[in-house]
């Protein structure tokens, strides 16, 4: 897959353009496929190395994606991040941007247009699993232009972030990948370990350290960011209950977390900095105004 480009289906958003350049050869456009599994019964084994023989009878069920969306990644993009990174890189910021709403079923070696009149093309299913979890419920269907242009101007800066931080890196893929998470506590408890490795200051007053510093980063200081803050350890307390087995309104408090992590690796992205634990405990305490 390195030496032609690869492209990855889209389903679950619209796009509002035909067709648009995000740089350095990667494209995003309109196409339009259906990516189905209808699930299939045999009932006399396979020989080695052989399908099941007939008959077959299809079962109840199954699944499938309409696939609107195509982005094209073309090969030698990055030293250290392969074409299905960034791909899935593209993903995320757009799942960032407009909800965790769209999802890609399967990637492709060609245009998927490209399918009805070759039979070589070659088709890996990818994110089919079921999603669970509504994290956003204010989530977008559509891709705008703005939307693209924020993309364009960001993918290759968080691509260093990513390289180069490794907490960004797991709070990224906390943000982008609980949406795959069974149970909502499961999904609170990923984010929040994200959220604690970024802004835990030390060990003791967890809860207090990790609101505080969090607010301190996302909120001028004053009332909004004592406001931040008091919100902030309130989800912290239903991450607690969470990890100890107790569910109240864990579902709430995720939209909440998600909404706090979201906005900070957001910051993080428009900054093009991660802040160290000594800059976030000179922000606690007004030292970086001086």
């Amino acid at each position: 897959m390195d030496d032609s480009s690869l492209y990855a289906g889209i389903a679950g958003a619209s796009l509002e353009v035909e067709k648009a350049d995000l740089g350095s050869g990667i494209t995003v456009s309109k196409t339009y496929a259906h990516l189905m599994a209808p699930f299939m019964m045999a009932f006399t084994p396979a020989p080695p190395g052989k399908p099941h023989p007939a008959p077959w009878r299809a079962a109840k069920g199954g699944f499938g994606f309409d696939i609107s969306v195509q982005i094209e990644a073309p090969p030698h993009l990055h030293a250290s991040l392969d074409q299905r990174d960034i791909l899935w890189l593209l993903a995320a910021l757009l799942r960032l941007r407009i909800g965790p709403r769209l999802i890609i079923p399967v990637l492709a070696n060609a245009p998927f247009a490209q399918a009805l009149a070759s039979e070589d093309i070659t088709f890996w299913p990818l994110e089919v699993e079921p999603r669970f979890l509504d994290l956003s419920p204010e989530s977008r269907a559509s891709i705008n232009a703005l939307d693209l242009a924020w993309i364009k101007k960001h993918w290759v800066s968080t691509a260093r972030l990513l390289e180069k931080n490794s907490e960004f890196s797991l709070a990224l893929e906390a943000a982008d990948q609980s949406m795959f998470a069974r149970h909502a506590p499961l999904a609170l408890v990923w984010m929040w370990t994200a959220l604690e490795t970024m802004f835990s200051t030390g060990r003791d007053e967890l809860r207090y350290r990790v609101s505080t510093a969090l607010a301190s980063y996302l909120e001028p200081a004053g009332l909004g960011r004592l406001s931040l803050q008091k919100h902030i350890g309130k989800l912290y307390d239903a991450r607690s209950a969470a990890a100890h087995g107790r569910n109240e309104k864990a579902t709430d408090a995720l939209h909440r977390t998600y909404e706090v992590l979201r906005r900070t690796i957001l910051k993080m992205i428009e900054d093009d900095h991660v802040p160290t634990k000594t800059e976030l405990e000179a922000k606690v305490f007004g030292a970086d105004q001086e």
